[in-house]
């Protein structure tokens, strides 16, 4: 499946940024988020859940620390330099695992409201 990727540069350097929509809830829509940054010794993605909602005409992202679903680590990738061209190779690879990390985190969310 293809996910639209936007690449920018911030105070922390460039990074690119994948999501995809997990489900429906009652406080908003449930979303994954994959995220490709520098890490030490080059570049790595990090993938987190999120609620998305619409409170007064704005858009409202939330998570609840050690509640949602977080990896960390994915698709490491030695870099010395890095450049928009470097972050969206990183990308390119960390977006190969996207699916098995859809299908993990809908099973964490399924055992999770499961125990409660």
């Amino acid at each position: 499946m293809n996910y639209q990727t936007t690449i920018q540069k911030n105070q922390d350097g460039w990074n690119a940024k994948s999501e995809a929509i997990l489900g429906e809830t009652t406080e908003g829509t449930r979303m994954l988020s994959l995220r490709t940054s520098k890490t030490r010794g080059g570049l790595a993605s990090t993938a987190s859940a999120f609620i998305r909602s619409t409170k007064t005409g704005y858009s409202v992202d939330t998570t609840v620390i050690f509640e949602d679903f977080f990896k960390s680590n994915i698709a490491p990738t030695p870099c010395s330099r890095i450049t928009e061209k470097a972050i969206e190779l990183a990308h390119q690879a960390a977006l190969v695992h996207m699916e098995s990390l859809i299908a993990t985190a809908k099973v964490f969310y399924n055992q999770t409201t499961a125990t409660v």
